[in-house]
């Protein structure tokens, strides 16, 4: 393992030109039995070639600020960029990702602290070193912490962990990239993969639904802060947005790109068109529900809740009904 270089405008230029190229090459049409992996182009390359570009830019942010040549604001800003653009990604589930836990690795949560205070005693000198350091006390997580809780400073063995953190969470990010590039050239292309889209993407939505937002808030009480994502950064709404843009983004779709794949569009060239319909209207009240959410608390929350449900009710009902899917459970890597 290696950390990445400093000066990357370049290679950050290079990675968002690569999957432009390949956004620009023709993906198979959703009637061939072939939409589901056409997401790898379409979507998985795209979407992890931004959070790649977006955590090394992280990493540079937090070496320069180390070195006493950067500011904290704008680490943090980087971190809110960085960690956004992976929820984007993350908010479905498929393929490389659930193969290589990346989840796991990179966002655990929550982060446990004192695994974070043994890994600050040990002190690993390298990134290479950070394969030694469970994934409970890295990550997000804990560059969040170590951001805004117990600010690290410059010149201190606390920043140079955040900096093997971020680094360490760039190479995975990388890594994944170059495996969705892969499976956009070389998995086989059938219709069991729509059944797995399905599934992830209801497995997506019922994480946002009830692990992200209702369960931390019901858990909460007087003496017990809800331990919703990204509080310490004040990041928790917008954290629940990005997820929701990208299970929007793939169930609605576009009506600019008829021929990417979303829930609705596979219905419609199905020929129900009606239901396709409902689906796009189901979408358009849970987006209101969700944009209402002004603050992270169970009152704002439970509307935006039964919005998700009754969408996500359509979709693992008619919707797998008239494409002839069976949902099940969803193996989508989290804890």
């Amino acid at each position: 393992m290696r950390l990445f270089p400093i000066s990357l405008s370049v290679a950050t230029c290079l990675l968002l030109a690569t999957w432009n190229v390949q956004a620009a090459t023709a993906t198979p049409p959703l009637t061939s039995g072939a939409a589901a992996q056409a997401l790898y182009a379409q979507w998985f390359v795209p979407q992890s070639a931004q959070a790649s570009a977006s955590a090394q830019q992280l990493q540079h942010q937090l070496q320069q600020y180390c070195a006493g040549t950067g500011k904290v604001e704008a680490v943090r800003t980087q971190f809110r960029q960085a960690s956004q653009d992976w929820e984007r990604l993350s908010a479905l589930a498929m393929g490389p990702q659930i193969e290589r836990r990346t989840a796991r690795m990179i966002d655990f949560q929550p982060m446990r602290l004192p695994l974070l205070k043994s890994a600050l005693r040990k002190a690993p000198k390298d990134v290479a070193a950070m394969e030694t350091i469970g994934a409970p006390a890295k990550g997000f997580p804990a560059a969040e912490y170590l951001l805004w809780t117990d600010v690290a400073q410059p010149h201190t063995p606390a920043c140079h962990y955040a900096s093997l953190v971020a680094a360490d969470l760039a190479q995975e990010l990388h890594s994944l990239h170059q495996a969705n590039q892969q499976a956009a050239q070389f998995t086989q292309l059938d219709f069991d993969s729509n059944g797995e889209f399905i599934n992830q993407w209801v497995g997506g939505l019922e994480r946002l639904r009830w692990a992200a937002m209702e369960k931390p808030l019901r858990s909460a009480s007087a003496d017990k802060p809800a331990q919703v994502t990204r509080a310490a950064s004040q990041g928790t709404l917008a954290s629940w947005q990005a997820q929701w843009s990208t299970l929007r983004h793939l169930a609605a779709g576009d009506a600019q790109q008829p021929d990417h794949v979303s829930i609705a569009r596979l219905v419609e060239v199905q020929g129900w068109e009606r239901l396709a319909h409902e689906v796009r209207t189901a979408v358009q009240q849970a987006d209101a529900a969700m944009q209402a959410i002004q603050q992270p608390t169970l009152e704002q929350v439970l509307p935006a809740g039964k919005a998700l449900s009754q969408l996500k009710h359509l979709i693992e009902n008619d919707v797998a009904l008239a494409l002839d899917i069976t949902i099940g459970f969803s193996d989508a890597d989290g804890d």
